[in-house]
């Protein structure tokens, strides 16, 4: 359910964006998820698609950048990404969650002039 207020801050955050701006119409907002953000992208869409009803980015394409996450090694100072478990690929030690995967912001907004 906190994708609702997510996706209601996204909105704002996109129509602040654009206010000074002069477009026919947005056709499409990119949107950075971080794997461990919390984030459910069908979610996200979903709300999008109900709170943009009647504003400005009605009928944009919401697309969404899946960022996934990166540990640290601090044996031997490796980042790699998570597959079945926290074992860093070089060295075998265990590895530490890092920001990466975390994300969550609006990379581009794409509008018609």
């Amino acid at each position: 359910m906190h994708e609702y207020f997510v996706t209601q801050q996204l909105v704002k955050i996109a129509e602040d964006e654009l206010k000074d701006v002069s477009f026919k119409r947005v056709t499409r907002i990119k949107v950075v998820v971080g794997e461990l953000s919390g984030i459910i992208d069908e979610s996200l869409k979903f709300y999008f698609d109900i709170l943009t009803k009647g504003t400005i980015l009605e009928g944009a394409e919401l697309k969404i950048i899946t960022k996934k996450a990166l540990l640290y090694c601090q044996k031997c100072g490796e980042y790699f990404e998570r597959t079945k478990d926290f074992t860093c690929p070089k060295c075998l030690s265990l590895g530490k969650l890092t920001e990466h995967g975390k994300e969550f912001y609006i990379e581009s907004i794409e509008v018609d002039d």
